[in-house]
């Protein structure tokens, strides 16, 4: 995919957090680059968005469902945190648009895969990412594992399933991925469940539904 001539939509996420960039200078970085690459850019603005959960982001979800129905090239951000401040997350949005062949552009972190230098380094940040699931999964294990030896209870649901996992069931669902298909994804990655166990429809609809 050229980098020119692009229809890129640009996620603009708005915070509360004083902290974080305004909408003016993301929409800026934005403008820049697609002035520089000759995109034809899409501005999409969401308020006052949680980045713990995508559960509250309907602009988000409405871009991924426009990217995958082939209504846009590629998703843009000025900054990984407006899209999540989890890399593994990150990276599992990248898996979807290489599924959905749609290009992912994230300016800070130097992320185009319409580009092969910007390919290879999102592949460097996929690397990362399955060091930082397969810790996050360790650290679950060990800690249930250490509270059934202690309580000889397994710990709730809600207290165990990391954020970054109930984020990432909520977001592939957007882009119309089957509670099965999602189940069997994580089955083979090895994500645990709240209780340790096997991953099954019913467990993502239970996710879903909270």
């Amino acid at each position: 995919m050229a980098t020119t001539q692009l229809t890129v939509i640009g996620y603009v996420r708005v915070s509360t957090n004083k902290q974080d960039i305004g909408p003016e200078v993301q929409i800026a970085a934005l403008q820049t680059e697609a002035d520089r690459n000759g995109w034809t850019l899409d501005i999409r603005r969401e308020n006052a968005a949680s980045a713990k959960s995508l559960r509250n982001r309907p602009v988000l979800a409405q871009v991924l469902a426009d990217l995958k129905a082939g209504k846009a090239d590629a998703l843009a951000v000025s900054k990984l945190d407006r899209l999540s401040r989890s890399v593994a997350d990150f990276a599992g949005l990248l898996e979807t648009a290489t599924r959905q062949r749609w290009a992912l552009i994230c300016l800070d972190l130097g992320i185009d895969t319409s580009t092969i230098t910007g390919a290879a380094m999102a592949q460097v940040t996929c690397t990362f990412a399955e060091m930082e699931r397969k810790k996050i999964a360790e650290r679950t294990r060990d800690g249930m594992a250490k509270i059934k030896t202690t309580t000889g209870k397994h710990m709730g649901r809600r207290s165990v399933l990391p954020q970054a996992t109930v984020d990432r069931i909520h977001r592939e669902r957007a882009t119309g991925m089957s509670m099965a298909r999602i189940a069997d994804l994580l089955n083979t990655e090895g994500v645990p469940t709240a209780t340790g166990r096997t991953w099954h429809a019913s467990t993502i609809s239970q996710v879903l539904g909270r």
